[in-house]
């Protein structure tokens, strides 16, 4: 006997995911349970205030599973995992009953839910959406605990890697700053830069297996610039037109974004590999994907 059970954030594509294998015929045996579409079903629901029903067709989505347990016949339990009090009770259930438990866990960032949310008829409360955002990875890591098989279907393709310099290929040492300043033309500062060797080699095996890698390093003026292309003849070999330089870091995203527009990329296809924060998460506002250098060494593509 098999079970599925679907985690994520609300409007990140689970039904769509599992609506998905049902029709590929992956599933067709699976009898499908969701107390969405229970709720949406029953004669009192009203899409403006889906609160009243929460609780019966909760109640009515777990006295299903139970029968399916009961039955020992397989099934999709689509039901977001978050915040649910149910979800650990059924898995527990499950493996008492010598369930195999599939764990499929949508994995889209919540300001892309948001925005898929703006664009709805049936809106869902902002609130509910960022308050399940914040305990999303500490429930994953719970629920896949119980399971024995985890898919994660994560929004990114991980097609275009923008990859930073300073502090990312080349070790970041402290700049000398004189009289309250740093001369970046006599200094020399990009140009002994030590690379960092863990971080090429693993861009190397992404470009083997067909990722399409981009430089994008803030420079200052044009002697960083040519001393930049320097050390990357030397240390990594990337095509110069797949080298972009910005003027400032802090513009860093904005330049991302209108690079992905002239690529006529989607945000999911970009990745921003960076090692400031702030970059990051404006990134992710954009809708792109930010991968600070610690988790791009430690993600598993």
């Amino acid at each position: 006997m098999n079970a599925i059970i679907t985690l994520g954030l609300p409007l990140s594509g689970k039904t769509t995911e599992i609506k998905k294998r049902i029709n590929s015929g992956i599933l067709d045996t699976f009898e499908f349970i969701s107390a969405d579409e229970m709720k949406e079903n029953h004669p009192d629901y009203d899409p403006n205030d889906t609160e009243p029903l929460h609780e019966w067709s909760v109640g009515e989505a777990e006295k299903t599973v139970d029968s399916c347990i009961a039955l020992k016949s397989s099934f999709v339990f689509d039901s977001g995992s978050i915040n649910n009090r149910y979800t650990i009770r059924i898995m527990n259930k499950l493996i008492e009953a010598d369930f195999r438990i599939h764990l499929i866990y949508v994995k889209t960032p919540y300001t892309v839910c948001l925005e898929r949310n703006k664009k709805r008829t049936r809106k869902v409360p902002e609130k509910a959406i960022t308050d399940k955002a914040l305990k999303e990875v500490s429930q994953f890591h719970k629920l896949k605990k119980l399971a024995d098989l985890v898919t994660i279907v994560d929004y990114f393709t991980y097609e275009h890697i923008f990859v930073d310099m300073d502090g990312v290929l080349a070790a970041q040492s402290t700049l000398p700053i004189i009289n309250g300043k740093i001369d970046f033309v006599n200094g020399e500062i990009h140009k002994w830069q030590a690379p960092v060797q863990p971080v090429i080699d693993k861009l190397n095996l992404l470009k083997l297996a067909g990722k399409k890698i981009h430089i994008l390093s803030a420079t200052p003026n044009s002697f960083s610039t040519k001393e930049k292309n320097d050390w990357l003849d030397e240390y990594f070999n990337i095509p110069k037109e797949d080298r972009y330089f910005v003027n400032q870091g802090r513009h860093k995203a904005e330049m991302l974004d209108n690079l992905r527009r002239r690529m006529k990329l989607d945000p999911s296809q970009v990745v921003l590999v960076d090692d400031v924060h702030s970059t990051l998460t404006t990134v992710s506002d954009l809708g792109m994907r930010p991968m600070h250098i610690s988790e791009f060494l430690t993600h598993k593509f």
